[in-house]
């Protein structure tokens, strides 16, 4: 049996032991304590990481001018862009028409010395070629300056004129391209392939604001939609058309 001792020595132990354990375990309702107050605020845990300041007054006002594009500085120079095009078309125009005269007052020397010669492979008369590259030159030059279907017609005036850079091209070579100084001051082909940078830039962005296309026509590019628009939904519609009449025919028989 256990001795009375023992048993007082065992108590007397577990009183002494209890409070030091209970000192790193601590209250039992601690935890719930914690939870309960997190959860009774009713706040995202994460909210110590946001700015509320700055969302509520930065980020509108960024936006705000962003949106307002007036107030930007390229909208500033959006004028001045628009004129500068509008010259820039202008004097490529002035410049280019008189090539198409040229052609028309000396037709057979043209056909002669350039088409026949270096494109003799073109099929029709060279003096057919001469009159196509001059009409392109010379209404071409009217309807990019008035700015009428720019993209199609600065495209065509390009394509003479990457034909012209071809023919100095097989006349005369590279000369020398880039460092040699030739005796004329210029390359032959240089000229021309000037033409067909800038027709090029009017081929892709077309020819303006201040143009008929956009003044007039309510823009280009949405003219071209239309067009396009109203061809498909008349294709469309014939062949609905057709199906509904195939649809209502039945088949009877001769008897």
């Amino acid at each position: 049996m256990v001795s009375v001792k023992a048993l007082l020595a065992f108590v007397a132990m577990s009183a002494v032991i209890t409070p030091k354990c209970a000192a790193f375990v601590g209250p039992a309702h601690s935890s719930k304590r914690v939870t309960r107050s997190i959860s009774t605020t009713g706040l995202d845990p994460l909210q110590a990481f946001k700015f509320p300041s700055f969302e509520k007054r930065v980020i509108p006002e960024i936006i705000e001018d962003v949106s307002s594009s007036s107030d930007t500085p390229l909208a500033l120079f959006e004028p001045i862009t628009d004129v500068c095009i509008l010259g820039l078309r202008l004097a490529t125009c002035t410049l280019m028409i008189h090539h198409g005269f040229d052609k028309i007052q000396n037709v057979d020397g043209f056909s002669l010395n350039v088409v026949a010669k270096f494109f003799g492979f073109l099929p029709g008369a060279p003096s057919f070629w001469t009159l196509s590259a001059a009409g392109t030159q010379v209404v071409g030059s009217v309807l990019l300056a008035l700015g009428i279907l720019s993209r199609p017609v600065a495209f065509s005036m390009m394509m003479t004129m990457a034909v012209a850079v071809i023919f100095h091209l097989l006349n005369t070579g590279i000369e020398g391209f880039p460092l040699a100084v030739v005796s004329q001051h210029s390359y032959n082909y240089e000229l021309a392939a000037m033409y067909v940078g800038v027709l090029a830039y009017f081929s892709a962005s077309g020819a303006g604001r201040y143009s008929f296309d956009e003044k007039v026509l309510g823009g280009e590019l949405e003219l071209y939609d239309k067009a396009l628009g109203k061809l498909f939904n008349s294709n469309n519609s014939a062949n609905d058309e057709i199906q509904e009449i195939e649809e209502d025919v039945t088949f009877k028989m001769p008897w």
